[in-house]
């Protein structure tokens, strides 16, 4: 318990470290299942026309870090498609290092381009990018999105501000405790998940009215939005910024 409480401490006094921001006053999706579903229809190419005639489907659209999605694209008359998730590591790579997402080849079956996408190693919501014939168009559209979700993510609260999702947090926490302290975190090196989407935070929190510095704990929040412009939930509160 005292490690922890050490482990815990180190956040808060990063926190305290300029920046902050004083606090006056959520936590993925029902269930993961094959029924849950996403399709998204309109696209953009490289060089700005917009191409409305390719649909993307996801079969579940809300994974875990251990699941695949099932993707399906109609209507294109390329000869190969490809797809890839942007801003997400593979799971090949080191822990530390940046390694994009691999083109995932997918295969025409009665019409239908077909494929799997593993889910990359970080929780977050990724835009999809569909490559036809060996890149001679890139398309892409910002309803095309893949959730990797902790399970019962899009049951928590949402709120307009991803301020608002963490102090919603540490008011539902046991013991009647108060955010005291909030700084936004920087994404690493290795995490380029689209920050529209993604806001990692370090915050300091106490029971109320004990002012004792031996009270104050820390965490390491990260928000997220399951669209572009949807609103903030809690995605994850960890004590490392990447546990």
């Amino acid at each position: 318990m005292n490690g922890l409480r050490r482990r815990l401490l180190l956040a808060v006094a990063v926190v305290g470290v300029g920046g902050l921001v004083a606090a006056s006053t959520g936590w993925a999706h029902p269930a993961v299942g094959s029924q849950s579903t996403q399709v998204g229809r309109g696209s953009r190419a490289q060089g700005g026309r917009t191409r409305r005639s390719v649909r993307v489907t996801l079969r579940p659209g809300v994974i875990d870090l251990y699941q695949s999605a099932s993707i399906g694209v109609p209507g294109t008359a390329a000869r190969r498609v490809d797809v890839r998730l942007l801003g997400a590591t593979d799971r090949a790579g080191l822990a530390d290092e940046w390694t994009p997402y691999r083109w995932q080849r997918l295969r025409l079956r009665h019409g239908l381009w077909r494929g799997e996408l593993p889910a990359p190693p970080l929780f977050g919501t990724y835009q999809l990018q569909l490559r036809l014939d060996h890149g001679r168009r890139f398309l892409s559209s910002r309803r095309w999105l893949l959730r990797v979700f902790p399970d019962g993510t899009m049951t928590r609260p949402s709120f307009s501000t991803a301020v608002a999702a963490v102090r919603d947090f540490v008011a539902h926490l046991p013991g009647d405790e108060v955010l005291v302290a909030l700084k936004r975190w920087p994404q690493a090196t290795f995490d380029h998940r689209d920050p529209r989407l993604h806001r990692l935070f370090v915050i300091a929190y106490e029971p109320r009215g004990d002012n004792r510095p031996s009270s104050r704990l820390g965490l390491f929040i990260t928000t997220v939005r399951d669209s572009f412009g949807g609103r903030w939930r809690l995605l994850q509160a960890t004590t490392q910024p990447y546990d």
